[in-house]
């Protein structure tokens, strides 16, 4: 992902469902609340570092985003959009206030809450994140191996067949290192699609694709949230874009700006043609 004040927290291992402790089975269509946002966050605070040093990275946050929305979150380069991103995907801990993800509580959960909520979200890294060793086909697929209920299915074809959608079903074969940045990124966007995912985020999606690659990828999220109810947020200075999002958010300096910023945004976008 793209640069912020903090790392990304990487290197652990997505636990599958057999894995998980004792009471905590993963969400249901039939157990998820009917009556509440996917996501929702209630005066969100995030600090990096201590001291003299301490950075207040995301200011009292209150958000709700629904099933099937589409958001694109936007404003300037380190103001805390990657943070926020990371923290909705459960890669960083919620430090203070509430966010509530699936019904879920994660101020203060234990790890076996942030693994169960993982194994409902797809990511799409700015740095792909591929494994060299694996061709783009089985890259793809160990995203559904997570999962029980593609044990009984063709993963490789489900799999090549995901690389197809996004422009890529002659090239399942190929390893990373074999792939242009555009297509590794491709790859990285089947990988995180492919199992349905309840969210699905993105950093920078599009940053490394042509125009008509990244109208396409686009095009399969307006689908996913369309078809399954998939709630997606992306991180974005794409202005080719901003049109697929049901509502767009700005980030800066840490805060969600105001609703007559975000008005004017969208309002400059148009008149430019973007």
């Amino acid at each position: 992902m793209s640069s912020e004040s903090g790392s990304v927290p990487t290197g652990e291992t997505v636990p599958t469902e057999e894995s998980l402790p004792a009471g905590d089975s993963l969400p249901t269509d039939e157990t998820l609340p009917t009556d509440e946002p996917v996501i929702s966050l209630k005066h969100v605070n995030h600090w990096f570092g201590s001291g003299d040093s301490r950075k207040h990275a995301l200011k009292d946050i209150t958000l709700d985003i629904q099933p099937g929305e589409i958001v694109i979150c936007t404003g300037p380069s380190g103001s805390g959009k990657t943070t926020l991103l990371t923290m909705l995907g459960g890669l960083r801990a919620c430090q203070d206030g509430s966010l509530k993800i699936l019904g879920e509580e994660l101020h203060g959960a234990g790890k076996g809450v942030l693994a169960k909520l993982r194994l409902n979200v797809g990511f799409i890294f700015q740095a792909h994140n591929l494994m060299m060793f694996l061709n783009a086909r089985k890259n793809v697929r160990l995203s559904l191996e997570l999962h029980d209920q593609y044990y009984e299915e063709d993963m490789d074809k489900l799999a090549a067949e995901m690389l197809e959608k996004v422009g890529l079903g002659d090239r399942e074969d190929y390893f990373p290192a074999n792939l242009s940045g555009g297509q590794r990124q491709r790859v990285a966007i089947a990988r995180a699609m492919v199992a349905q995912p309840k969210i699905l985020l993105g950093d920078e999606p599009t940053a490394a694709l042509d125009k008509e690659s990244g109208r396409n990828v686009v095009n399969l999220m307006r689908e996913m949230a369309t078809n399954h109810k998939t709630t997606i947020i992306m991180v974005t200075h794409d202005n080719k874009i901003l049109d697929v999002a049901d509502r767009i958010i700005i980030v800066d300096e840490g805060a969600l700006a105001s609703k007559e910023a975000e008005a004017a945004f969208v309002g400059r976008m148009r008149e430019t043609g973007s």
